[in-house]
């Protein structure tokens, strides 16, 4: 990645097969074995960024010298990715459509001249105005954001880098330095500045002044940025308000009030993986000569990397995304391809690796997320949408976002492509999971399924103590996002037309009753790590009108749900099977064949095997291991709602419950993608 210089980076990849710091209990044996292994060359990752240059290329405009997205205004974003990646191709010697030399010098141009940059006199903006500082546009004197200039800077330390093969003018060489430095030392970014627990921002700026001047002042302020967020990783900093991460070490994207419990505390996956991305100096600075961190905040800094890839990453290269912030950012393309900079960070570390093998196993992730970008894209026309799968939020760009997504993309890719030179085969890796005990929240992930259990939301309709969502390990939905009541996983008890319980109640208190869940994996408490058939969630819910006990064991290609329900008074339990799209079916298999397709009326499920259920990106089989007597099976209508926009279906599995008496139903459920084979013997 960007953000070191060559030497560093050559002496990381001979020493790749060493991990500093390895954490007791994460379950990743370094001679762990694979199921299967993949290889991607520095070729294929150029093929990648230059098929993301003929998405981006409509919007070069060569009067301005610039790239403008459609219908917009605001473009220095998108000029630093593109700087990025052109920058790259010229010093690693790429050939092909995304090395253009020329655009480096006029991008990099625009973007140390006003109204893009400006400095004074120029006056300050109101909000998070800073002068010096970039704003959000070459045209016009754009919107400033925090998040904007180190974006900026590290395009055009990466042009500044490559100024000698690129025949960059003598004015750019002296500006660039010159620009950068001076935003870094500005109050706005300079130590003790910080916005929320987002320390990444001002620590990228120091990294990228001290890169281009040498000066180590701002190396001693990179370390105060990096101890600082170690320090309030777990203990409140700020009297009155919470740490910078909750128990799980999952990161609060705002500190609350100390006394916020639950859904208050739920992490920001999609942030997460932006704020880590700020230790990606760590190993460079070192070298520089600024002084280690105490041992114990690197063991902290270790452990919340890890908590970032097991539990915000899914082996698709996808994120476990259950955030804080809502539909609003939920499933957004562009945060999606932000957040690679996490993996980056992930795969380059030294000191900080947070388990054997890191940087096999973030490579993978990385490289699936490319794989999985192309897959999705291929579904939607070739660019992703602003937001995936039908979600709709405040902060999409419809118009402006599948350009700036693949931008984003490109440079993901040229960092890699820096990087991963030569570094050979990447094993799949184990199944692996993250806890967040407070909030609760459970991400699991293997290279079939991934999934999450939330016991609720903060804002959005979702969440109980079931599978919140199923998708493929091509990282498609196969039963919903995550919804709520019918539209969810889950079992609810009805009595004469009122409901007594749900599993699955998301925000509707009036479903709600008292609630526990435990994680554990070979029978012991564990927030995170790897397994194998040995991790399973068990939860309780209880109303004044029965109980509920839901236990979920999670294998390598499957997930074993065992539900018990006991009523007060006589009852019907519902166990409810989603599924994905308007297209979307379901067929019963029936014990020596037969079976067939799943409608509005009920069917007997004595002798059924298991229940198929379909849609337009796969699906998954419903194993019927174990059934209630008179349990009767039926298709129905759905709504998904905000959060699950594509859920139109669902598999109703119903059966008595007499009066206090239990009654035990356990489904399997493999994605049939990965293990179409049915049978008894999923139920094994």
């Amino acid at each position: 990645m960007t953000g070191r210089p060559r030497a560093a980076r050559v002496r990381r990849r001979l020493a790749a097969g060493l991990v500093v710091g390895a954490l007791a209990g994460t379950g990743l044996a370094a001679g762990a074995a694979p199921a299967s292994a993949a290889v991607r060359t520095t070729a294929d990752y150029w093929a990648f960024v230059d098929r993301r240059q003929a998405d981006v290329e409509p919007t070069w405009d060569a009067t301005h010298g610039v790239y403008l997205p459609v219908q917009s205004l605001d473009d220095a974003r998108l000029d630093a990715n593109m700087l990025t990646t052109h920058a790259l191709a010229a010093s690693a010697g790429h050939r092909g459509p995304s090395r253009r030399d020329d655009r480096v010098i006029a991008l990099a141009r625009a973007l140390t001249s006003f109204p893009a940059y400006l400095e004074p006199p120029y006056p300050q903006p109101p909000g998070q105005g800073h002068v010096p500082g970039w704003t959000a546009s070459t045209q016009r004197v754009g919107g400033q954001h925090v998040a904007i200039d180190p974006q900026i800077a590290e395009a055009l330390v990466a042009a500044w880098e490559a100024r000698d093969v690129v025949g960059l003018p003598d004015d750019l060489r002296r500006r660039i330095p010159e620009v950068i430095s001076a935003v870094a030392a500005s109050s706005f970014f300079r130590y003790p500045a910080m916005l929320l627990t987002q320390f990444n921002w001002h620590a990228d700026l120091d990294a990228f002044a001290a890169r281009v001047t040498g000066n180590p002042s701002f190396l001693a302020d990179y370390r105060l940025q990096l101890q600082r967020f170690a320090r309030g990783a777990r203990s409140p900093l700020q009297a009155g308000r919470t740490s910078y991460l909750n128990e799980g070490m999952g990161l609060i994207y705002a500190p609350r009030a100390s006394a916020a419990r639950g859904a208050a505390l739920l992490s920001s996956p999609e942030y997460e993986s932006l704020v880590v991305s700020g230790l990606q100096h760590y190993d460079w600075a070192v070298e520089q000569g600024m002084e280690r961190l105490p041992a114990a905040e690197e063991a902290t800094l270790r452990q919340w990397s890890q908590r970032a890839l097991f539990g915000d990453w899914t082996h698709a290269g996808y994120l476990n995304w259950d955030t804080s912030l809502g539909t609003r950012r939920w499933h957004l393309a562009r945060y999606w391809g932000f957040a690679q900079q996490g993996l980056e960070t992930m795969l380059t570390a030294g000191r900080l690796a947070a388990v054997p093998r890191q940087r096999q196993l973030a490579t993978y992730v990385a490289d699936r997320g490319l794989e999985t970008y192309e897959h999705l894209a291929a579904q939607n026309g070739g660019r992703l949408p602003s937001q995936l799968w039908g979600v709709r939020g405040r902060d999409g760009a419809p118009v402006q976002d599948p350009v700036f997504t693949a931008s984003r993309m490109a440079a993901h890719a040229a960092r890699l492509a820096q990087e991963r030179a030569g570094s050979g085969t990447v094993s799949t890796p184990r199944p692996w999971f993250a806890y967040d005990p407070d909030v609760p929240r459970l991400a699991v992930s293997s290279p079939a399924y991934s999934t999450a259990i939330l016991l609720r939301h903060p804002t959005d309709d979702y969440g109980g103590v079931e599978l919140a969502r199923l998708l493929s390990g091509d990282g498609d939905p196969v039963s919903g996002l995550g919804g709520s009541g019918r539209a969810a996983f889950g079992l609810d008890l009805v009595r004469g037309g009122r409901l007594l319980l749900d599993t699955q109640p998301g925000l509707v208190a009036a479903r709600r009753g008292t609630t526990r869940l435990a994680v554990r994996r070979a029978g012991k408490v564990d927030l995170r790590g790897t397994f194998t058939r040995d991790l399973v969630a068990r939860a309780t819910v209880a109303t004044a009108g029965g109980r509920a006990t839901v236990t979920t064991s999670f294998a390598r290609n499957s997930i074993l749900v065992t539900r018990t329900v006991r009523a007060t008074d006589a009852a019907t339990a519902t166990v409810r099977l989603p599924l994905w799209g308007a297209g979307a079916s379901a067929r019963l298999v029936r014990t020596g064949g037969g079976g067939g397709a799943l409608g509005g009326r009920w069917t007997r499920l004595a002798g059924a095997r298991s229940v198929l259920l379909s849609s337009a990106v796969g699906g998954y089989r419903a194993a019927l291991c174990r059934l209630p007597p008179d349990a009767r099976v039926r298709l129905a209508s759905v709504s998904g709602g905000p959060t699950s926009p594509q859920t139109r279906k669902v598999a109703l599995v119903s059966f008595p419950v007499p009066k206090a008496r239990s009654r035990t139903i356990a489904l399997r459920l493999v994605p049939t993608a990965t293990t179409p084979r049915a049978g008894r013997a999923a139920c094994a």
